[in-house]
């Protein structure tokens, strides 16, 4: 059987420390923090919203940081 896809609807990583992540992001993939949220699954965690210089997190990477920045 083979599945075919049109596109991914979104990419979720997880990382041990939110300020490391977000300097990752930044200066190394040109992405900014758009949006920062608790993971309501996990209230300890926390969600990052990398995008765009636009800043529209419907357009974001996902982080799971185990420890908040």
């Amino acid at each position: 059987m083979t599945l075919a896809t049109t596109g991914l609807h979104h990419v979720t990583a997880t990382a041990s420390d939110a300020r490391i992540n977000v300097d990752f992001y930044l200066r190394t993939i040109g992405l900014r923090l758009v949006k920062t949220t608790v993971n309501f699954d996990a209230p300890s965690v926390c969600h990052l919203y990398h995008g765009e210089e636009q800043g529209q997190a419907r357009d974001a990477d996902h982080v799971l940081s185990l420890r908040g920045g």
